[in-house]
């Protein structure tokens, strides 16, 4: 399997201090238990694998959860303590495997019964992702007074649909909420860190034979 790109490994590193002001973060790799992706993450982000994934508080608002523990193999929480006054409740990056038979087309087509459920809305172009092409979708949802805008970037490896999956919910008072596309700005700024922040790590991802 490639080393995962020092490029990818530094943005991750830069936008968090950024977001902190702090000296450089530690950084971790995580490997998947059959070895088909990896993928680096700042430490102190916390990482949701197996049972925590169900288990683990998801940020401040448990009502519209940012990884699903029915397909995610990993999830990493983005740190929202001391966040202050933000709307931002809860901001996540998974990786999830795609359950079924599900052929490259219709992987890659959204065209399967979660992806209906959504309502996402399939962009016009795919998006690479170090040596691999994705497909890209967006997502809104919304409970009365939450709101989530979620991102989804599907591949077609090892006769497997994975789903890279970037979700950041917040609370509404009363402010209409944007719809979902990729290029949205969020209405609060520290959803929108939380976001490029989760989207650098998305970019670390590689999978195996890269």
């Amino acid at each position: 399997m490639r080393r995962l790109s020092p490029i990818a490994a530094l943005l991750v590193c830069l936008i968090s201090l950024g977001a902190r002001g702090q000296g450089p973060p530690a950084l971790d790799t995580f490997n998947s238990p059959d070895g088909s992706f990896q993928f680096i993450y700042p430490e102190n982000y916390e990482l949701l694998v197996g049972e925590r994934i169900l288990k683990a508080t998801q940020g401040r608002q448990a009502a519209l959860p940012v990884c699903d523990f029915s397909i995610a193999v990993a999830c990493v929480i983005y740190p929202i303590e001391g966040e202050g006054e933000s709307k931002l409740e809860a901001a996540g990056f998974s990786v999830a495997m795609l359950p079924g038979t599900l052929n490259e087309t219709d992987c890659l087509g959204f065209s399967d019964p979660l992806s209906r459920a959504r309502g996402a809305t399939l962009t016009s172009t795919s998006v690479p992702i170090h040596s691999r092409m994705f497909r890209h979708a967006s997502a809104a949802k919304r409970l009365p007074g939450h709101f989530q805008s979620g991102d989804y970037y599907r591949v077609y490896a090892q006769q497997r649909c994975y789903e890279l999956q970037v979700e950041v919910s917040m609370s509404e008072d009363g402010v209409p909420a944007p719809k979902a596309p990729r290029s949205a700005t969020l209405v609060d700024p520290r959803a929108n860190k939380a976001r490029e922040s989760l989207q650098l790590i998305l970019a670390s991802v590689t999978f195996g034979k890269e």
